[in-house]
């Protein structure tokens, strides 16, 4: 199921997108630069874009945060 903040990255360009919303069968995705938006349907999502963790992230902030936290 696809829900608000997902995170998707297409496998035609390597850009990664969050969804920012969901209405019946379409999702609007939104650039992690927040300078564009696209308008697809939940069919496309799931051939041309691979869904990332969401604690991808978190693992990658983690470590970096630990230095200041000492």
């Amino acid at each position: 199921m696809t829900t608000i903040g997902d995170r998707f990255k297409s496998t035609l360009n390597g850009q990664v997108y969050e969804v920012k919303s969901v209405k019946g069968m379409q999702i609007l995705l939104e650039s992690e630069d927040r300078k564009s938006q696209l308008l697809t349907e939940k069919e496309i999502l799931k051939l041309f874009y691979d869904k990332l963790e969401n604690n991808t992230l978190q693992k990658d902030l983690i470590p970096s945060l630990l230095p200041s936290l000492k």
